[in-house]
């Protein structure tokens, strides 16, 4: 039998779900269609009903889109909740084709940041959500929204809570060692008492679980982030939309399609550059996307006179697609849970240059895809981006087919999505 969700309706000012009102969250305005979906969807009694709650976004947002995009619609009915403080354009592009598959609630309240006011409002909303959709399965995506998800479940009879964190709290280096023992804590805490199953982006993500007894093996499950295999322009062309095609022939392009933020690390990608370009100037370093460090990236490569072989493009909604453009793709991260950049990369068949880190160090197979080194090593990261020019160059490594193949081999959705529905049917 087919019925109506009943939400209650909205207006242009305030949005209202489940009993709980709210302002227009942070400048941003509501979801294009949120009041027509919010009216319109049905879903049926023998579908399993899903509730995503998440609030970061980069990476974790790109995963909530793949699920809610592709997961069998005819199994489940999907409600996302999320938080808004952090959405970014890729997610806000894509809200309309995710209205097409499930109901979006934003959360303004759910926020990265500890703060009780709006961690416990985040708590309540969630939790009245849970009371008026009655969810089979609760997926939480990132560490806050693991916490606020995890305890909003408590009590109201949910027979399935799952967990991706997109690399733990713990990791993060800008946290205090106090910080990283109290987030360990909570992390342990709600393993073993409010989750049924932690999925793991990698390998080194589970370890690290397990290294810091967050619970027993078998709560844990590797499933690597996958995307779709995607019809991409050839290079001349992806050159031509990134107004680079009046390089010389002969160029070689060195190319990242990240944040901008402390975690990635673009001062080492400049960096790295600025040793490359010194011994080949044939050699251009291309950045595509923005953030907190784009001011301080910019003045790196002004006050060392790198203008003309290194190109900071800004943000594109494009990037992934325009990867072809790269002859070689340089990751400079801190830290990740498993980066999409460098699956959209192999893709695209090319080759990586990656810190390594849990995550970047599963993707990259040294001298079949690409080659690794150590954290804000400059000197080692630019050896490695100069190995991988020469030996592509002299046809001894890195054809397309071989590194598009290690993409096919692990990290497409296909592979992603079954993983999770077979976990979410068990």
């Amino acid at each position: 039998m087919r019925h109506m969700r009943n939400i209650l309706p909205v207006n242009r000012d305030t949005y209202s779900t489940v009993g709980v009102s709210y302002t227009a969250y942070i400048g941003y305005p509501p979801p294009t269609g949120f009041e027509r979906r919010a009216n319109t969807i049905t879903t049926t009694h023998d579908k399993q009903k899903v509730l995503i709650v998440q609030e970061a976004m980069g990476g974790c947002g790109r995963n909530v889109v793949d699920i809610v995009n592709g997961i069998d619609h005819s199994k489940f009915d999907v409600t996302v909740a999320y938080g808004t403080s952090r959405i970014d354009d890729y997610y806000r592009k894509l809200i309309p084709e995710m209205e097409r598959h499930a109901t979006l609630v934003p959360v303004p309240e759910l926020i990265r940041n500890i703060s009780a006011p709006n961690d416990i409002k985040a708590w309540l909303h969630i939790r009245r959500l849970i009371r008026k959709i009655h969810p089979d399965i609760i997926h939480c995506h990132s560490s806050k929204a693991g916490i606020i998800g995890r305890f909003a479940a408590v009590g109201n009879h949910v027979p399935k809570v799952f967990y991706t964190p997109h690399a733990y709290s713990f990791q993060a280096w800008e946290f205090s060692d106090f910080q990283k023992k109290l987030f360990t804590f909570i992390e342990k805490t709600c393993s073993r008492l409010l989750t049924t199953c932690t999925f793991n982006v990698s390998l080194g993500e589970r370890d690290i679980a397990l290294s810091n007894d967050l619970d027993k093996p078998d709560k844990f499950k590797v499933i690597y982030n996958g995307i779709p295999d995607i019809a991409l322009p050839p290079r001349e062309k992806a050159l031509r939309i990134l107004s680079l095609s009046k390089l010389p022939q002969n160029s070689i392009i060195v190319g990242s399609t990240v944040r901008l933020s402390q975690q990635k690390d673009p001062l080492t990608f400049v960096r790295i550059a600025k040793q490359v370009v010194r011994r080949n100037p044939l050699v251009h370093f291309v950045c595509i996307g923005d953030g907190d460090l784009q001011h301080d990236v910019a003045e790196y490569v002004e006050s060392n006179g790198l203008k003309d072989n290194v190109h900071l493009l800004g943000y594109r909604d494009d990037a992934e697609r325009i990867v072809t453009a790269f002859d070689v793709y340089l990751l400079t991260s801190l830290y990740e849970g498993l980066p999409y950049s460098l699956i959209e990369a192999l893709r695209a068949g090319v080759p990586i240059v990656a810190t390594d880190v849990i995550g970047s160090n599963e993707v990259v197979k040294p001298g079949v895809n690409g080659y690794l080194f150590e954290v804000q090593d400059v000197e080692e990261g630019a050896r490695q981006v100069e190995r991988v020019i020469s030996e592509r160059s002299h046809g001894d490594r890195f054809s397309f087919d071989t590194v598009r193949g290690t993409y096919l081999a692990q990290f497409t959705s296909e592979h992603m999505l079954d993983s999770i529905q077979r976990s979410y049917l068990a």
